[in-house]
């Protein structure tokens, strides 16, 4: 294996909140370097993804392992190379979530990939998984009304929920 890194943050929300938050993709785009993201059915593995970046450039990646509200891995296809994402979602007393994030790179030219992402990238990784949590923490406060029709009638019914 060329290059391992390793992220872990605590959130104030617990994990059913946060995993529904991470693999709603939409929300991926806190991260400024994100144009747009897609994915091309649920979040389930063997979906496929692609991210325009600000450089711009697309990123193809695919979802290859799912254990729902606990974790998921997701890996970027690059010249000899693969760079992996797993995360986990820890849950932790008083309604709060770790995060843990290992990225890996292997294959014939992950070494090249391995020098040139250097500390800057490994900082950048730092910094967007706090602003995930940050934004994880702001969305559990956020109200929402959602709608329903009463059977045998055209009533709507409406209902206040917490995000």
């Amino acid at each position: 294996m060329a290059w391992t890194f390793k992220q872990s943050s605590e959130v104030k929300v617990n994990r059913e909140h946060a995993w529904k938050f991470w693999t709603t993709v939409e929300n991926w785009l806190l991260d400024s370097a994100i144009v747009w993201v897609k994915l091309d059915g649920p979040f389930q593995p063997g979906a496929k993804g692609t991210t325009m970046t600000t450089t711009p450039e697309l990123v193809y990646w695919e979802i290859v392992s799912v254990d729902v509200g606990e974790g998921a891995v997701i890996e970027i296809p690059l010249p000899g190379a693969v760079a992996r994402f797993a995360w986990r979602f820890e849950e932790l007393p008083n309604d709060c979530t770790r995060l843990n994030q290992e990225i890996t790179l292997t294959g014939d030219q992950a070494e090249s990939y391995a020098g040139q992402m250097g500390a800057g990238f490994e900082q950048g990784i730092r910094d967007g998984m706090q602003k995930l949590c940050t934004e994880m923490e702001r969305s559990k406060e956020v109200r929402y009304l959602t709608a329903g029709f009463i059977p045998g009638s055209n009533a709507i019914s409406w209902k206040d929920e917490m995000g």
